[in-house]
Order: structure tokens, then sequence, then C-alpha cells
């Protein structure tokens, strides 16, 4: 189950920040009062995983690179559920805590496309989440964000002043299962299968390519080459 300390973080922050953003939510009946839960949402602006996490009725916890766990700002990042992760570790080990977190019967929320779109369309989902959803043998639930990045643009700093009623929405979509497989054909057309999901929770077009991520990182290459060949 989640920490205690996200629990009341969750039970402080979540209420107000949902009040302030004031977001439409739909389908949020649809998360599970217990168990893990892996969800997969689109990505396009820094203001998501806020509002993903104001607006989920569980405590939600979420990858971020580690550089945002810095200062100030940073502690209300790890405070509000993020997992803080090396860039350029080269090895699965992330993915192997994650998946325990999520057999232990926490909320994680992943990005898969591994970026923010820099075009607002919904780009190709990497290898990882695949994987993580397999290792765990947890259910995925789609997620579509619309609206975020009017509110807080991507390379811009947030609009200072309240969103609309309204403006911002989050959809939650329909259970599904992880993959049998890990790799292959198989996650490969589990992995688009969810993306129009995802897609059509967002309206986003689909891209038929991967987003441009700035990243040396051995395993992150390994994971694009297995996402070329699967």
């Amino acid at each position: 189950m989640p920490t205690t300390a996200l629990q009341l973080v969750h039970r402080a922050v979540a209420p107000p920040l949902s009040r302030l953003l004031r977001p439409t939510v739909t389908g949020c009946e649809r998360m599970p009062a217990t168990g893990g839960v892996l969800l997969a949402a689109n990505h396009v602006s820094n203001l998501d995983n806020y509002v993903l996490s104001a607006v989920c009725p569980r405590p939600v916890a979420y990858l971020g690179k580690r550089e945002l766990a810095r200062g100030v700002f940073g502690l209300f990042n790890t405070a509000m559920g993020m997992i803080p992760v090396d860039r350029g570790s080269g090895d699965l080990s992330a993915l192997e805590r994650i998946a325990d977190r999520l057999a232990a019967g926490d909320v994680i929320a992943v990005f898969p496309e591994g970026t923010r779109s820099p075009t607002g369309e919904l780009f190709r989902f990497r290898s990882g989440l695949a994987r993580i959803a397999h290792l765990a043998g947890t259910p995925v639930m789609p997620v579509g964000l619309r609206g975020t990045a009017t509110v807080w643009p991507r390379g811009r700093r947030p609009i200072p002043r309240r969103p609309a009623r309204g403006a911002l929405e989050v959809h939650f979509g329909e259970l599904v299962d992880p993959p049998a497989a890990p790799g292959g054909r198989a996650r490969r057309q589990w992995t688009e299968a969810l993306r129009a999901r995802v897609g059509a929770l967002s309206r986003q077009p689909l891209a038929d390519r991967f987003a441009p991520v700035a990243h040396n990182s051995s395993t992150v290459q390994r994971w694009r080459h297995e996402d070329r060949d699967g």
C-alpha cells in the first residue's frame, strides 16, 4: 500500500489543488479501491502530473528525472509522489522497483511517450510500459489529459491565472489487462492498442514515430532498439 506520508500529502494537497484547477473529470469510478494500478497518460505539459495527482481518488506516485527532486520545488515533487529516476543508469533496476511497488498495491503513473509532446500529437509509446505491466501483473488504466498545455505550455512558464472551470480535463478509461508476454510482436500490439485508447481519451492525433528524447542512457538506447524490432 502507499506510504503513510504519501497518503497524508494526498489528503492534504489534492482537494485544494483540485479546487484551484477546477478540472472536468470522468471515469474516476473505474479506479479499483485497492491493489496496484498502472496509469498510462499522454504528456503535453509539466502540469500533467499535478492535475492527475489532484483528481485521482487514490494517491499516485509517478516517474520524474532526478533533477526535479532538487531544492524546495523538488521537496514538493517528491512529497507529491515523484519517484526520482537517474538518467544514464544503464540498467533495468528502476523498472523492477516500480513493478515491486505496483505488486505491493501502489498506483503509479507513467507517461509512455518518454517526454512532453513537442507537436501536440500522441507519439508512440516506449517499451518500458509493457515491461512494467508484465513484471507487476497489474492492470493498466489509460488516461487522457486535455487543456494542460494551455495553462502550462511546453518550454514556458505557467500562465499566472486560475484556469477557467472545465478548461482542464482528465478522462480515466477502462482497465486493460497486462500483456501476457514482455516482448516481441504481442508486446508491440498491446502497446499500440493501449495508445489508441489514450488517444481516444485525449483526442490527440497519433504520430507514427517516437518522440525525440535528449538522452544518452544505454537503457533507453536499448529500449529504442527493442521498440524498432518489436
